[in-house]
């Protein structure tokens, strides 16, 4: 019977053994995350327009406005098919509603890559 009981309790002994944790390693120093980039700040350019292009599928090319402001700065803005275009009345209308020499508001973002899109456009009184 002691013998039994030494070989009961030995065996339990090397169980332990097998289910015993490792000891805990001191976890590694998380390096600090890459600071997110700030939003693009919305901008706004006020001015006539110079020229449209309108988008063509078959072309592949894209819609675009140049505005020019009364100090003779010129942009040029991709107008996306999100932007959001009103008449001085306040109403939806589309791109092709506007017309060389109106005066018009824009709100844009300029892009990773440097291209400002235009957010918004609103035709001015």
């Amino acid at each position: 019977m002691k013998k039994t009981l030494l070989t009961l309790l030995i065996l339990t002994f090397a169980a332990s053994l097998c289910f015993a944790q490792q000891p805990m390693k001191p976890a590694a120093p998380v390096a600090a995350a890459p600071a997110a980039t700030p939003p693009a700040s919305m901008k706004a350019f006020v001015g006539k327009v110079e020229s449209i292009s309108l988008a063509d599928a078959a072309k592949g090319t894209k819609s675009e406005i140049v505005v020019v402001n009364e100090a003779g700065k010129k942009l040029t803005f991709l107008v996306k098919s999100t932007a959001t275009i009103y008449d001085a009345a306040s109403k939806t209308i589309t791109l092709d509603k506007i017309k060389k020499d109106d005066k018009v508001r824009v709100k844009y973002m300029t892009s990773k890559e440097g291209v400002e899109e235009a957010t918004s456009l609103r035709i001015m009184p």
